[in-house]
């Protein structure tokens, strides 16, 4: 019988909770927590060739949640690409770290008083991603709050991010700039004196409603991770989304091809109707498309009617949709003519001596 060695590295990574193909790695971080970083590997032999093959994806989950979507994570492997996801510090599979450390005592879920302290998850997950599938184009997929940090990052790390795209990124405040502008004086002054300080919860729970299979959906997710009414707001990380948001508003520059995805439609209203199964019922989705505007150089908007604030838990022919936009998407950036072709035939028909960039 042939024996088989694994790696050092191999030996970090741990079962995940979500089965088979699936494990995890902690990562500890400087401030003494830690975030998790979960692989996806299929069993199965893969059909040749797969159109994403090439391609490294790190999915990153917003607010009030974690890493649980499978079944994206199975067509990324499908489709060939290596996929990866992160739970962030104090959140999902961290919260029963925290609490065994007595950080839950003191920080709770989801507390950051800057967006820019994800930056380290996302440089280890890089580093990992990077060594263990050298020459792929690295693309982060991120929803929600994680699209926002996520944006972040892309703009500071130009050359680690070849692509960036976002599931329904909370890019503006639900009240639009004006409310944002408004309110972000009352709440960084509250912060500073204290950011851990309670904010009313804005949420009715008719997220959970239309998603989680314990009510009217058809996702099964831990309820303690992802409540039903969200995490308690603290004032600091409200105002930590405020300034990155500002931050967009001023405009991030980003370099690289970005897709974003969004509902063709929202539902804010504070009492349920059936129209909140087919909407975002998180963000004023109008404000973020337009927002959107402000990312960058090349951008792609996708609104999916019949779309949840996660458009990739909307019912399958939406997600199936979303799918096939986002594979098509992914498989342009292998085809992207960069080279010294296209190059030349500019050069042609330019004026003489007119600069030409190759990419």
């Amino acid at each position: 019988m042939a024996l088989t060695f694994k790696s050092p590295a191999e030996d970090l990574w741990q079962p995940d909770l979500l089965g088979d193909g699936f494990c995890l790695r902690p990562l500890p971080l400087a401030d003494g927590s830690t975030a998790t970083l979960v692989r996806h590997r299929p069993r199965k032999k893969l059909r040749l060739p797969p159109p994403l093959r090439g391609i490294a994806v790190l999915y990153v989950h917003g607010w009030s949640d974690y890493f649980f979507q499978k079944e994206l994570a199975e067509f990324l492997s499908e489709a060939g690409a290596d996929f990866y996801a992160l739970d962030l510090r104090h959140y999902g599979r961290n919260l029963p770290i925290d609490k065994a450390r007595g950080l839950d005592e003191s920080i709770s879920p989801g507390f950051t008083t800057d967006l820019q302290e994800y930056f380290e998850e996302f440089d280890a997950a890089h580093r990992i991603i990077s060594s263990a599938h050298p020459g792929t184009r690295f693309v982060m997929l991120a929803h929600s709050t994680g699209g926002l940090s996520a944006s972040m990052y892309a703009a500071a790390n130009p050359d680690k991010v070849d692509a960036l795209a976002l599931n329904s990124p909370w890019l503006e405040f639900q009240a639009s700039e004006i409310g944002r502008t408004a309110l972000a004086r009352i709440i960084q002054a509250a912060s500073a004196r204290n950011p851990h300080r309670f904010l009313p919860t804005v949420d009715p729970g008719f997220y959970t409603r239309t998603v989680s299979n314990q009510f009217s959906g058809e996702w099964d997710y831990d309820l303690g991770w992802r409540p039903v009414n969200g995490f308690k707001l603290t004032a600091g990380f409200i105002a930590a989304v405020f300034n990155a948001q500002a931050k967009v508003k001023k405009g991030l520059d980003l370099q690289m091809p970005t897709l974003v995805m969004l509902s063709a439609e929202d539902y804010l209203l504070p009492r349920w109707h059936d129209t909140a199964t087919r909407a975002d019922v998180a963000l004023n989705v109008q404000v973020v498309a337009q927002r959107s505007l402000d990312l960058g150089r090349e951008l792609h908007v996708l609104r999916l009617p019949g779309a949840l604030h996660d458009v990739f838990l909307s019912a399958p022919a939406v997600r199936a949709k979303a799918y096939r936009s986002l594979g098509s998407w992914l498989a342009a950036l292998k085809t992207r003519q960069r080279d010294s072709q296209l190059a030349s035939c500019i050069r042609a028909v330019l004026p003489e001596g007119s600069e030409v960039l190759d990419g």
